[in-house]
């Protein structure tokens, strides 16, 4: 069998976090590796996805512009000067893009989050390259919602991370779009023994429950709601604890952040952890997971506790249903319904055969269903399907040198034939 071509890919990133968008390059990147997909990662300076992506000794590329970026002014919805200011950085982004994609020799350009895709697509088109948006949250029904729509119908290919992130387009884009689910790491999220130094520093009483919540503290994050609902608890479990694992808020200063109602409904019962690298660990020292955002493309913190055996309490938003089914892999609670909330939480707590039901149907699950290797097989597979479809395989420059072909041959064996279908998560 012919060796396996190598796939070289140029991701657009433009992000100035470390959000789901940007950490899913980085998990991604070693796996389609070993597909034989080659990813250069292009940023603007100071990118924490690049300091993260070039510490693993993968290879960047410069693409001059702003981390941040807006197009609401504090004070209006809607900015016309900010929306021009944006409509030009993102056109010179996308000429850099175009110029790094013809000297680096690429085949396809992919962007991952709502800054990069436009200036991919326009990129695109520019180079003659196919380009591969992935979408993780759900499209507002807005101008911004169907300006997005217009770029997936434009883009050789788009990947939604579910069935209601792809539903959520406009209908002569959902069309264009596949759907790809997340996965997580099984063999290094699993069951496991609860590290004793972990649950305390968790819990000022590590012998009471503790409820754990995996989120960004923004406006959709719904952390008010878990808050209230463990301030609703029966009184058997009124010294329940509550973790929150998450960026902080953008404003600490809110009357309404959920560090003051924290205070004022929990007293010292809650603690905010800001953001932690260490997941496996905080949902093995956890008794049960709770999401309440109302945005969620495909919540990974929910697969993340399900192949850890954390039994899950969640809203029905967006994604959610489609990897939770009530009383059998989780809990769902009325949407926005805080007693209701509160009462599945309790349910959890107080019957340990349900919670032991829940953790065992949903470690199956996602074993069976939501894996990094599937994930990264349904990816590769139409990073190379989009280069060999649109005939953009195209010979190599000559000043790749032999040294270059030996570095990538190296780091892609073996690679023998499209393969794909792999069993584990490697």
């Amino acid at each position: 069998m012919d060796k396996q071509p190598v796939t070289r890919v140029l991701v657009i990133e433009q992000g100035a976090g470390l959000w789901e968008s940007q950490r899913f390059v980085l998990r991604m990147a070693p796996l389609l590796e070993r597909r034989g997909v080659e990813q250069i990662l292009a940023t603007p300076p100071g990118s924490p996805a690049a300091a993260a992506w070039q510490a693993a000794g993968r290879e960047h590329a410069t693409l001059p512009g702003p981390l941040s970026r807006t197009l609401r002014h504090p004070d209006r919805p809607r900015d016309r000067a900010l929306t021009a200011r944006e409509t030009g950085r993102t056109m010179a982004t996308a000429a850099r893009a175009a110029q790094l994609a013809r000297r680096l020799d690429v085949d396809v350009l992919q962007a991952n989050s709502h800054w990069s895709h436009l200036a991919a697509v326009l990129a695109a088109a520019a180079c003659r390259r196919p380009a591969l948006l992935v979408l993780h949250e759900e499209n507002d029904p807005d101008l911004v919602g169907r300006l997005r729509g217009a770029v997936v119908r434009a883009a050789a290919g788009s990947v939604a991370v579910s069935d209601a992130v792809a539903s959520s387009l406009p209908p002569w884009a959902a069309g264009r779009t596949v759907v790809v689910r997340s996965g997580v790491d099984t063999d290094g999220l699993r069951p496991g023994p609860v590290d004793p130094a972990v649950r305390a520093s968790l819990s000022t009483d590590p012998t009471a429950p503790l409820v754990l919540v995996v989120s960004r503290l923004d406006q959709c994050s719904g952390i008010d709601a878990v808050i209230r609902a463990v301030a609703a608890l029966p009184q058997h479990l009124a010294s329940t604890r509550l973790a929150v694992a998450g960026a902080p808020s953008t404003d600490p200063s809110s009357p309404t952040s959920p560090r003051r109602l924290g205070a004022e409904l929990l007293d010292g019962r809650v603690v905010f952890l800001g953001p932690r690298n260490d997941v496996g660990d905080l949902l093995r020292a956890s008794d049960v997971l709770v999401l309440t955002s109302s945005l969620e493309g495909l919540p990974r913190c929910v697969l993340e506790a399900q192949a850890c055996g954390r039994p899950v309490v969640c809203f029905p938003s967006t994604g959610v249903p489609e990897i939770v089914t009530d009383q059998a892999t989780g809990l769902i609670a009325r949407p926005n319904d805080i007693a209701d909330l509160s009462d599945k939480i309790a349910q959890v707590l107080d019957n340990g055969t349900l919670a032991d039901l829940l953790r065992a149907r949903a470690r199956a699950n996602v074993v069976a269903q939501h894996t990094l290797a599937a994930q990264a097989d349904s990816l590769a597979g139409i990073l190379v399907g989009l280069t060999s479809q649109a005939g953009f395989r195209h010979r190599r420059r000559r000043g790749h040198s032999r040294a270059t072909a030996a570095r990538r041959q190296n780091r892609h064996q073996p690679a023998a034939g499209l393969q794909w279908q792999q069993s584990g998560n490697s």
